[in-house]
């Protein structure tokens, strides 16, 4: 049973106040697992756009209950009581689809069918799944790899567990079903294998069968058991090697283990994953919501190598068809999670961030190239190359002392390769050329007709582009100027400096140029796609996260109040559809916040940066005060303001609430904020600890007045909004004094020009 939530009254050392607050010894038990899973489908407005899944750490499988099989991508619902089976799923985001999955059903009549449960009388955790199935009770608990089933039937009657797939093979013999499957959305050889399962009875059958079955017009293996045995336990394990290495890794990881104590051993790896961070809360909502972003945060990409019979760490390539050695990794898309996903494993889990690593350099190893969106082979989704800030930022961190475990040199030729060699289909930079020589890319996909007559010589969405490659650029020159590689490092840096040349000085915002190096015009801010991915030109006005005080010179002293008019940007019109033609869920999301945080629109990645940029920039007050409203109103127990795109909102939600952050990747510094939690214990490597705590937190107490940091065995000192990461690495203590009000300015603020608000 899971200890409740307990309040704590802690003493703050020396300061006189004390602060009520909440904390657990059992985080795992915390997790909502149904958060976000609220999405009917594509066009349908996102809380979350993720699925309940029972899993391992950045485990192989991924489980969850099917509760419709006219939904596609959205197979899962929370609203839904009917069921149709677990399935078995590899599904990173409903944008990129499924691979290697089946569906594992009990039931009592002679064939699978639709079955009822009710989703909130059910568990959902991380480490188990359990309900209720009309005369049935279904359990599941994963291992990375395999898993074990659990299920009670009536006592008076025959039951059946069947195992479906849609392609591939599956037969039943002897008390076991084995096959493969092939369902896949993409990113597999075109002669691929498949996923190969095996299903081994531990309660013994009497009999077994394979069939087609109406559900989704799938093929059937069941295994029959006698009525009246008792809780049926059965054990199951997957391969994308072979039917043999899938035999073995059910013996590796399941063996002789009994259902209760694969359970008991998911629970124990997920608290003691969950407890690197140890917080004490301001109430229950905001401990649970902060432990359900941790868990998010550490779910993806996933493992993909297998233990082969001499005990080495094999997997199957989607690169090359074959297996190969070492880690691969896969599913997660670098376009969102650079921002968060791996500085916050960094600081929480730099062992298993050099694991994560080397499974990139790896894929790399294999393509030739760094994939941007593997699932599980190269995927065409989004623009730019932040693979590149992620291996970049490793690098540093690698010469710096605190991740290890991959190949520098073949890290750094991954990244350099995208820096220099113009791509190939889903790989690399396209549009380098005219970056390297013109400093942008140029626009060819404008809307409405634009009236220059250069022709359409260029990228789509140039801008997002553009601004991706500098921020890259950067970071590969830090990592570069670290492995003494200086032409290389003077080069990137300075294309990483060429910004300006996107910035229009009449209206204040970066907007798209034509191969001639015209602005293309009438520009509209409002307008989504016209240069922009996902957003417009209001989401990407102060995307310089990587030169901020560059960033200042081009508002000329304004910056801040820039930042300030979008936030208070609560009427009109939150978007124009521009070139995409018809509204998206990512456009009703923006709206749906818009009375609250302008055109900030935090439910999608192109804005994550912005309180961060206004804080390094010196615009505290409204960082603070929006940094602790973004975490209290857009993160709920219930889901996300949007796709929670693998760990990366809920990544920055972790950040934001301890008060650190990474704006630059490969830089030694993290940004500090408004911390939310009234404080934590980051557990580091070498038994180090980073503590967080603040002094009158409240939930109005928004505003940081002082910042103390004190390096374990060293001696307190103010800081100001910033800390080297080394440093912070190093163990110690951030002490935040926090008041309802803004702190004094120490200087006047600048007069700013007119705000250009397009309507």
């Amino acid at each position: 049973m899971a200890l409740r939530p307990f309040v704590l009254f802690l003493p703050l050392g020396l300061w006189s106040e004390w602060a009520a607050a909440v904390a657990t010894e059992h985080p795992e038990d915390l997790v909502e697992l149904l958060a976000g899973t609220d999405t009917h489908n594509g066009s349908s407005p996102s809380n979350g756009n993720v699925l309940p899944m029972a899993k391992r750490p950045h485990g192989f499988n991924d489980w969850a209950p099917q509760t419709n099989l006219e939904g596609n991508a959205w197979w899962f619902r929370r609203a839904e009581s009917t069921f149709f089976g677990i399935r078995c799923t590899h599904q990173p985001s409903p944008w990129i689809g499924d691979y290697g999955h089946f569906l594992v059903q009990p039931h009592i009549a002679d064939a699978p069918q639709e079955l009822k449960y009710t989703p909130g009388t059910s568990t959902f955790r991380p480490y188990l799944f359990k309900a209720d199935l009309q005369d049935m009770t279904m359990e599941v608990s994963p291992t990375s790899h395999a898993a074990l089933m659990r299920v009670m039937f009536p006592k008076s009657v025959t039951g059946r567990l069947s195992l479906m797939i849609g392609s591939g093979s599956v037969e039943a013999t002897g008390g076991t079903i084995s096959g493969h499957t092939t369902e896949n959305k993409g990113g597999v050889p075109a002669d691929w294998r498949g996923m190969f399962f095996v299903m081994k009875a531990i309660t013994p059958s009497i009999a077994s069968s394979t069939v087609g079955v109406p559900i989704a017009n799938s093929t059937s293996a069941t295994l029959e058991f006698l009525a009246g045995s008792g809780p049926v336990v059965v054990a199951l394990a997957t391969s994308f090697i072979s039917r043999e290495q899938a035999e073995l890794n059910l013996r590796q990881e399941v063996g002789s283990l009994s259902f209760d104590q694969v359970v008991n051993q998911g629970r124990a790896e997920w608290k003691a994953r969950l407890r690197h961070v140890e917080v004490e809360a301001l109430d229950d909502s905001q401990l649970r919501v902060f432990y359900t972003n941790l868990w998010r945060s550490m779910l993806f990409p996933r493992f993909l190598q297998e233990v082969n019979e001499k005990g080495r760490e094999v997997h199957f390539s989607p690169y090359r068809n074959e297996v190969l050695p070492g880690k691969l990794v896969a599913d997660s898309g670098f376009w969102d999670a650079y921002r968060t996903v791996y500085t916050l494993q960094s600081i929480v889990s730099p062992d298993n961030l050099g694991s994560l690593i080397d499974g990139w350099v790896n894929a790399f190893n294999e393509a030739g190239w760094l994939p941007q969106w593997p699932s599980p082979g190269p995927r065409s989704s989004m623009v730019g190359s932040m693979g590149d800030v992620v291996l970049g930022d490793a690098i540093a961190k690698s010469t710096w002392g605190f991740v290890s475990g991959f190949n520098v040199t073949n890290a750094y030729e991954a990244i350099r390769k995208d820096a220099f060699i113009e791509g190939e289909g889903s790989y690399g930079r396209v549009g380098l050329r005219d970056y390297i020589q013109k400093g942008y890319v140029p626009e060819s996909d404008f809307k409405p007709s634009h009236s220059l007559s250069d022709g359409a010589q260029g990228f789509p969405e140039s801008v997002t582009r553009t601004q991706n490659y500098y921020i890259a650029d950067a970071v590969v020159a830090r990592a570069a100027k670290l492995l003494g590689r200086a032409d290389d490092h003077d080069a990137l840096l300075a294309r990483s400096k060429r910004y300006g040349v996107l910035f229009n000085n009449e209206t204040l915002f970066f907007q798209p140029k034509s191969a001639s190096g015209h602005f293309y015009a009438p520009f509209d801010p409002l307008a989504w796609r016209n240069g922009f991915t996902e957003s417009g030109g209001w989401q990407y006005r102060f995307y310089v996260p990587h030169d901020v005080e560059g960033l200042k010179a081009l508002y000329r002293g304004s910056l801040c109040d820039r930042i300030k008019a979008m936030l208070t940007h609560t009427s009109g019109p939150a978007f124009h559809v521009g070139g995409y033609g018809n509204v998206i869920h990512e456009m009703m999301e923006a709206a749906a916040i818009q009375p609250n945080f302008g055109l900030y629109a935090h439910s999608n990645q192109p804005v994550h940066h912005i309180l961060w940029v206004a804080k390094r920039a010196g615009c505290s007050d409204i960082a603070d005060q929006y940094l602790r409203k973004a975490t209290s109103e857009l993160y709920t127990a219930r889901g996300w303001a949007g796709d929670e795109d693998n760990g990366e909102m809920a990544s920055w939600y972790v950040l934001s609430a301890l008060g650190i952050y990474s704006l630059e990747g490969g830089k030694d510094e993290m940004v500090l904020g408004s911390p939310a939690v009234v404080s934590a214990t980051v557990h580091l490597p070498n038994g180090r600890t980073l503590k967080v705590r603040t002094k009158n937190q409240t939930e109005g107490n928004v505003y940081v007045q002082s910042v103390m940091w004190t390096p374990s065995g060293g001696v307190s000192h103010l800081v100001t909004d910033v800390l080297r990461y080394t440093e912070l690495m190093g163990g110690g203590t951030l002490a935040f004094t926090m008041a309802g009000a803004s702190k004094p300015p120490s200087m006047p603020r600048s007069t700013m020009d007119p705000v250009h608000v397009f309507v």
